[in-house]
């Protein structure tokens, strides 16, 4: 799980200059074995760096994204409880929350919080002002906006972090909380860890083999074991919202038709920002008739190519 403790946030707040670790430790309270195992792990999550020089290791805020934002977060916000905002849950909700009022639902799924821990969270952050409520939907206040930026850039650095460990020339495609979509041109196997092979590369299991592109997408997340076909297909176009991707996702959805829950088509078009409701067209037998969405014509003879004349 990639979050920031609320002790982690101490640290980096008392490195507005380079010290050493037993420096932090004083100033913490702390003993230095603890504050050497919270800077390991923040150097881990690359929001600090270290220098040994002599028998002193040296700590100071990373040269990153993450870390920018921090500086410049402490330097607005240097009279709140940064140690309280910016840790725990809190920083999941906020990489989501932004200008845009949002329903309770869509922030559940894009945080990836129960909805009892969403509403823990946002009374907590309520209470510092932050957070705004227009028609039961909720929004970070404009001021606040560099704790939304915050939160996202560590969320993908966190991403990257993970997904150059699973392969070195890996690419994010697509970054949330604590899961993510990458591309790579090494084959790594269907389901290794954390990582599932998703998009058009897992159109096979499904009875489509299709033309391969020589690049692989993986989905990471913690909490899926198994993909669903539903969570396959908006993989498939989130990576690459094209009509050739958009053609075989219909056929695909027809072929299973019996077997697709629309409402998790549903949930996981929020979750991405892809829209469902064109698609779910077709299994009516109806078309849509704009681009880039194909013709009912081309969606009948690909599914004869791959599943024979239709019941």
């Amino acid at each position: 799980m990639s979050t920031i403790s609320k002790m982690e946030v101490s640290v980096l707040l008392k490195l507005r200059n380079e010290k050493t670790v037993n420096e932090l430790a004083n100033e913490l309270g702390l003993s230095p074995c603890r504050t050497s195992t919270l800077v390991a792990s923040l150097e881990r999550k690359g929001l600090v760096k270290t220098e040994k020089r002599g028998k002193y290791k040296q700590v100071s805020l990373s040269d990153t994204k993450p870390a920018e934002l921090f500086r410049r977060v402490v330097s607005d916000f240097t009279h709140m409880p940064l140690d309280e905002i910016l840790s725990g849950k809190n920083i999941s909700l906020l990489a989501v929350l932004n200008d845009v009022p949002l329903s309770v639902y869509e922030l559940c799924i894009k945080s990836n919080l129960p909805r009892s821990t969403f509403y823990h969270v946002i009374g907590r952050l309520s209470n510092y002002g932050i957070i705004g409520k227009k028609n039961g939907k909720y929004f970070l206040m404009d001021r606040y906006r560099l704790f939304h930026e915050f939160a996202k850039e560590f969320y993908e650095m966190q991403n990257s972090i993970k997904a150059r460990e699973f392969s070195a020339d890996s690419a994010v495609v697509w970054s949330g909380v604590e899961e993510f979509v990458l591309s790579t041109s090494e084959y790594k196997g269907k389901d290794v860890g954390n990582f599932h092979l998703t998009g058009l590369e897992r159109f096979s299991d499904f009875g489509m083999e299709l033309i391969g592109t020589g690049q692989y997408h993986y989905y990471y997340s913690e909490n899926v074991k198994k993909l669903s076909p539903e969570e396959i297909v908006m993989h498939a176009l989130l990576i690459d919202f094209n009509p050739r991707t958009i053609l075989y996702s219909i056929v695909l959805l027809l072929a299973y038709r019996d077997k697709i829950s629309q409402e998790k088509l549903f949930k996981l078009g929020r979750k991405y920002d892809v829209r469902v409701s064109e698609l779910l067209e077709y299994l009516e037998g109806k078309e849509v008739k704009k681009y880039p969405y194909p013709s009912m014509e081309e969606v009948k003879e690909i599914f004869k190519m791959y599943f024979g004349e239709r019941k």
